[in-house]
């Protein structure tokens, strides 16, 4: 994606007096000029209106994980089909996952299984910006993701950005035409490691908080001499808000705290084991305790085109006991009615078995996960047929997805954004809720 073109107020000599300010105490904030068009994503939200879900955890699969091998499994269908594993039963009478997941198997009560999710792309790019979109992609046009469009209507909840992607974004997790400024803040690093630190939350080195708060005051005096000459541009005013929430973030001991892995308890963090993947999913589970509206959490590796079995063998372990601890964990808090948790990929994989033992790229049909914010948990929607190779009740589309996720953090997702070039787009174009998993 291209960076947005900003055109900028000048003087005679082409220098804008807030040009300055950007160069400079940005840079004694610990802030770049990329930082700063991030934290545009504070500004007030323009929808108010409230859903289940005040959050969203969104779990992401990148590769394309096997339905036939976690979530739809087909016991009775030939052994080239049905794969080595086998099914266990769950705790909600009749529905079966694989045998590998039994920590998730405990938690059935409080998810809901999509069987039926369909889609005409099986390239991993293309079928990528159709499930974090809700569109298929358009040439020369970059549609923001869910993440970027809710910190674009609902904004934050507190000093933290609205949007923030562990350990780093998803390809078409961006904001698009919304611009970079709603783009996720990525802490980077791995939350394992005991040296673990975010990025940008501390001055540079040298600089105390003291002079941080002294150049502050100097800016607002600069400020206060110019405000006459600027009462009618809202450039000049909302840069002002900006500057205000980059002191905020970095002045915060709430934000500094919602990253400090260390208060929680070892047995919280044994629960979610000491890896990097479940470390990532325990932050989550904080960021969006301190008010975060969107978090995606990135785990590739499952485009298992060969040895499938003994790669989701060493795999499945540490996703059941990881995922199944955020569920959990999430109930005990009392954040799971308020949080959208969404485990997915892009696709599923073929149903017969490929001569390398893998499985090839599938999107007529999978499946994909829901808990919390809103959904009713203890069920299955939708069926695939027996072979695994189509839907065959109840197909859901990446436009139903949208929808739904709209639907439950209170946005209307029949309403339209428009791009900077006066292009308008609905929401989820002709999307519509998938209303058996809703509450």
């Amino acid at each position: 994606m291209k960076p947005r073109n900003l055109t900028a107020c000048t003087d005679c000599e082409g220098f804008y007096r807030r040009d300055f300010l950007k160069a400079g105490v940005l840079g004694l904030f610990g802030l770049g000029m990329a930082d700063l068009f991030r934290l545009q994503a504070i500004a007030a939200p323009t929808d108010k209106k409230e859903g289940t879900a005040q959050s969203v955890i969104l779990i992401w699969m990148g590769g394309g994980p096997s339905h036939l091998d976690l979530w739809d499994m087909k016991p009775d269908a030939p052994e080239e089909i049905r794969g080595l594993f086998k099914p266990i039963q769950t705790n909600v009478p009749g529905i079966e996952i694989c045998e590998h997941m039994p920590k998730l198997a405990k938690q059935m009560d409080k998810i809901c299984l999509i069987r039926s999710m369909t889609s005409p792309e099986a390239a991993h790019e293309r079928g990528t910006h159709y499930m974090m979109t809700g569109f298929q992609p358009l040439p020369g046009f970059a549609v923001p993701s869910y993440g970027a469009v809710a910190s674009k209507l609902k904004g934050s909840r507190g000093a933290l950005p609205p949007y923030i992607a562990i350990p780093s974004a998803v390809a078409y997790g961006g904001a698009g035409f919304l611009g970079a400024a709603l783009d996720p803040f990525s802490p980077g690093g791995n939350p394992a490691k005991k040296n673990f630190k975010v990025r940008d939350f501390q001055p540079p080195r040298g600089i105390s908080m003291q002079r941080v708060d002294r150049r502050r005051s100097l800016r607002q005096t600069v400020d206060a001499a110019f405000k006459k000459y600027e009462t009618a541009s809202d450039q000049a005013q909302a840069t002002d808000e900006f500057y205000t929430a980059a002191y905020d973030l970095i002045s915060s001991s709430e934000a500094r705290a919602a990253f400090d892995l260390k208060q929680e308890p070892n047995k919280i963090r044994d629960a979610y084991r000491r890896d990097g993947f479940g470390q990532s999913c325990l932050l989550a589970r904080r960021l969006v305790e301190a008010g975060v509206r969107f978090v995606t959490v990135n785990i590739g590796g499952w485009d298992n085109h060969n040895n499938i079995f003994s790669a989701l063998r060493g795999r499945l372990g540490s996703f059941d006991q990881t995922v199944a601890a955020l569920i959990n964990d999430l109930a005990d808090q009392g954040l799971l009615e308020s949080t959208l948790v969404i485990a997915m990929g892009e696709f599923g994989r073929t149903p017969t078995v490929n001569r390398d033992a893998g499985r090839d790229h599938h999107s007529r049909v999978f499946s994909l996960m829901l808990a919390g914010g809103g959904v009713q948990g203890g069920q299955v929607v939708g069926a695939s047929d027996p072979r695994g190779m189509e839907p065959a009740q109840t197909p859901v589309r990446p436009e139903d997805l949208s929808a739904t996720i709209y639907h439950c953090l209170g946005i209307d997702y029949n309403q339209s954004i428009e791009s900077p070039e006066g292009v308008r787009i609905v929401l989820s174009r002709g999307g519509r809720p998938i209303r058996d998993a809703l509450s």
